[in-house]
């Protein structure tokens, strides 16, 4: 992200400022008595801030009856979505998806293309190149626009605005921030997509109003996003919760970090779909000789009773639930969110996940630990719109609107 740091007081006014507008967008409409209560800042500072914020057209007043009250209505304080806008991308293999999101997280207009860059300069020229195309095309559409967020596979500095790496392209040390930052002039928020994945279905989604919660996505590459207290755990090169180079297999496969028989190589759509070639190679019977080879059609094989399907997803949910446990061992979520195309298969994958959870687990920690779909998967561009809120929320970007 680019913005200068700010002054000891103006953090200080940063912070408060977010904390009053994520406050209001969360609970409003809300009161301004109940704002000073719930944040613990005085009257007095409410006032300033929440005028602040009403001059720069982010909140507005509202009437609404209290549940404890038959009086008149009383006067809340809600966001004001309206006019303001942000850009949102989602950087995937071989594809780039885009969409104009309003500043509460709702799409606007979205759009994805295809990308055959892989090295370093050509891919930064083409990403520019097609943010570029975007505004254009809908630059009638266009309104306050604040920000352009990016989520991508692979390592991330966020705060220098740098990819460090990542699977599928050739880069290192990508200036990808200050290259689209430079093009369009906004404030631009990178991050890597299973982090803010993560910090979506807190927000947004289907571990909001839990605090702790793990996610696992399981693609080409096996992620996990981490909740604690409320936080998404983020360090300062993007995600930490590299699940799929967890050791399974003992001389298994190797894997493209350097060692062997990690779980991706055994559970991603690469290990999955080269396993699948191999036993049809040697003869085993399954209805997937007539279909072509995808994870989707294993999953609907295996629903529909295909015993060499079901098998391979028994296994799947086995090799991750042992995973899982790993991590709900240390961690003791209330809730797992899983995310990827293996959902088509979740009646036959989430007993094999949760018996390996159970069994290998610590019982209290399981006792009342729920499993669950993601919310966003198909929403490419949620986890960029999560990253824009998050800087609404903490102020950084927040100020910047204000200042205009």
């Amino acid at each position: 992200m680019y913005l200068a740091h700010p002054g000891h007081i103006d953090h200080i006014k940063r912070n408060n400022s977010g904390a009053i507008y994520q406050l209001i967008d969360t609970h409003g409409p809300i009161s301004r008595i109940e704002l000073s209560k719930l944040s613990q800042l005085a009257p007095a500072s409410i006032t300033k801030i929440t005028r602040e914020l009403i001059d720069a057209h982010l909140i507005k007043e509202t009437q609404y009856q209290e549940s404890n009250s038959r009086g008149r209505p009383a006067i809340g304080l809600v966001t004001n979505n309206e006019g303001w806008q942000f850009l949102s991308l989602r950087l995937g293999r071989g594809y780039i998806a885009m969409a104009l999101h309003e500043l509460g997280g709702g799409i606007l207009i979205e759009d994805s293309t295809t990308l055959d860059e892989i090295e370093q300069a050509p891919l930064l020229a083409r990403l520019e190149q097609e943010v570029t195309r975007f505004l254009s095309e809908h630059v009638r559409d266009i309104d306050r626009i604040t920000s352009l967020a990016v989520s991508l596979p692979g390592l991330v500095d966020p705060k220098r605005g740098v990819v460090v790496q990542m699977p599928h392209y050739r880069v290192k040390d990508m200036p990808l921030g200050d290259v689209l930052h430079q093009s369009t002039g906004l404030p631009v928020f990178i991050g890597n997509d299973t982090a803010a994945w993560t910090l979506a279905e807190k927000l947004f989604g289907n571990s909001k109003g839990v605090a702790n919660s793990i996610l696992i996505a399981v693609h080409y590459g096996v992620g996990a996003g981490i909740v604690l207290d409320n936080i998404v755990l983020i360090s300062e090169r993007g995600n930490i919760g590299e699940l799929g180079h967890i050791q399974m297999v003992e001389e298994g496969m190797p894997c493209h970090c350097g060692n062997h028989g990690c779980l991706e190589t055994v559970v991603s759509h690469t290990a999955m779909l080269n396993q699948i070639e191999q036993d049809l190679a040697a003869g085993v019977e399954t209805s997937l000789r007539e279909r072509s080879i995808s994870i989707r059609n294993l999953c609907i094989a295996a629903v529909e009773g295909d015993a060499y399907a079901t098998r391979l997803i028994e296994s799947l949910g086995q090799h991750l639930g042992r995973a899982i446990a790993m991590m709900v061992n240390v961690f003791h979520p209330e809730k797992i969110l899983f995310g990827g195309e293996y959902n088509l298969a979740k009646s036959i994958l989430y007993p094999a996940m949760l018996s390996a959870i159970h069994s290998q687990s610590i019982p209290v920690y399981t006792e009342n630990l729920e499993l669950q779909e993601t919310q966003f998967f198909h929403e490419a561009t949620m986890p960029g719109a999560a990253l824009v809120k998050q800087a609404m929320y903490n102020g950084s970007l927040l100020m910047k609107v204000i200042e205009g």
